[in-house]
């Protein structure tokens, strides 16, 4: 499919890989979903792209929506009265560069765990009034926040989403350098 390829519709496939996040007392603290990017033209499908899903959510709020009311997909498609020409194969690659870019990567990454240091809070606060010592949570939640940091920068392939080309096997990510080398 040309770049210059008018899509009928993108959808994200989310693929059974979720991950939760677990406190001790095995609450979900949080999830990474990851995903497989596909455009639609011409009755042709054609995957683009996969990988985490939150960078793109960041950055669609009519994804976010979708994600909220459940299923295994999100359609994103446009507006039927308008003259989309710029919904193309080109737009979204551009798109997926954009959101794979290191700087957004930490941004969403960053947000996420001052998220998930804000419920850590709470559960201490809540176990603080149901009589548990502080300090032992705080050490447990410690611990585990350690954890997470770990994987988080040990593990940047976790966060790479990998841009396919038609006829080419699809590179592993390795970090940075696969990054880069699939953005071009």
């Amino acid at each position: 499919m040309k770049s210059s390829a008018r899509l009928e519709s993108v959808v994200f496939q989310l693929t059974p890989t979720r991950t939760s996040i677990l406190d001790q007392f095995g609450l979900a603290l949080g999830h990474v979903e990851r995903c497989d990017l596909f455009i639609i033209a011409n009755e042709k499908k054609e995957k683009i792209a996969s990988g985490l899903l939150n960078p793109f959510l960041a950055h669609l709020k009519t994804a976010e929506d979708q994600i909220a009311k459940g299923g295994y997909s999100i359609l994103l498609e446009p507006d039927p009265d308008t003259n989309a020409l710029w919904f193309t194969k080109g737009t979204v690659e551009r798109f997926v560069r954009f959101v794979s870019t290191p700087e957004i990567l930490e941004r969403v990454y960053t947000i996420e765990s001052e998220i998930l240091q804000i419920e850590e809070a709470i559960a201490i606060q809540a176990n603080n009034e149901i009589g548990l010592s502080a300090e032992e949570d705080y050490h447990a939640k410690h611990e585990l926040s350690n954890e997470g940091n770990k994987s988080t920068t040990d593990t940047k392939e976790e966060k790479a989403i990998v841009l396919y080309k038609p006829g080419e096997r699809p590179a592993e990510p390795t970090g940075s350098m696969a990054q880069e080398g699939n953005s071009k």
